[in-house]
């Protein structure tokens, strides 16, 4: 595992929890309890019974060392219109525009967001209240995913506009859309991070994503409605 020097952020999370889904459309064959819950992902797909070979997602975060050929994360995100879906294990936003994150050589576009509550990755055993994950994909169907881990504290604006417009509480619910919205407001610190090779974290597991979790000591943000 490597780091770009260290940061933590901050919020209160009102919002659904769950999964990295690929898309708004996807079916969910998988739950979070009964017969398709967790510890029944490996029959849905062997990758997510895990291996002493896999990189299976998410991990605790300890033992990080700081490597100096990392630079800040070149993303190019700007203000657009979200539309917010319940599958019914989180809420998608999926954008109108899709946004550019460009890592190694390779051009990841924006798929969508979503957060997890409480925070899937933990940071030396310590678990964030929230965590909000970008979700990028190059052309060869791999995944880049931005992590940003949350706890209690200020006000954020970026989640004030999204909670203004309405949650889909529902599967059933109407489509919701966010309009003037820019993701990059969330990302407190694009040159402090942890990146690490891992997957997928529901089925189908796949072990192709590289996952960036930003981390900042003292920055906290929360939400007021």
């Amino acid at each position: 595992m490597r780091l770009n020097r260290i940061f933590l952020a901050g919020i209160l999370g009102h919002m659904l929890c769950c999964s990295l889904a690929m898309t708004a459309q996807q079916k969910a064959a998988f739950s979070y309890s009964g017969d398709t819950g967790p510890g029944f992902w490996g029959e849905i797909n062997s990758a997510c019974a895990g291996s002493p070979t896999s990189r299976q997602s998410p991990i605790d975060i300890h033992d990080a060392e700081e490597d100096p050929r990392l630079i800040p994360l070149d993303v190019v995100l700007g203000e657009t219109s979200f539309t917010l879906t319940n599958p019914g294990y989180t809420v998608l936003a999926t954008p109108e525009t899709a946004g550019i994150l460009a890592l190694n050589g390779t051009t990841f576009s924006l798929v969508q967001f979503h957060f997890h509550t409480l925070a899937e990755h933990t940071v030396n055993g310590r678990r964030a209240v929230m965590e909000l994950h970008a979700v990028f994909k190059d052309a060869s169907s791999n995944f880049a995913v931005i992590g940003v881990l949350y706890s209690i504290g200020r006000t954020s604006p970026f989640l004030a506009k999204i909670l203004s417009a309405g949650l889909p509480e529902k599967t059933t619910s109407p489509a919701v859309t966010v309009t003037g919205l820019n993701l990059g407001t969330a990302f407190t610190d694009l040159s402090s991070y942890y990146t690490y090779p891992g997957s997928l974290n529901t089925p189908p597991c796949s072990d192709n994503v590289t996952w960036l979790v930003i981390e900042r000591s003292g920055a906290t943000i929360t939400l007021t409605v």
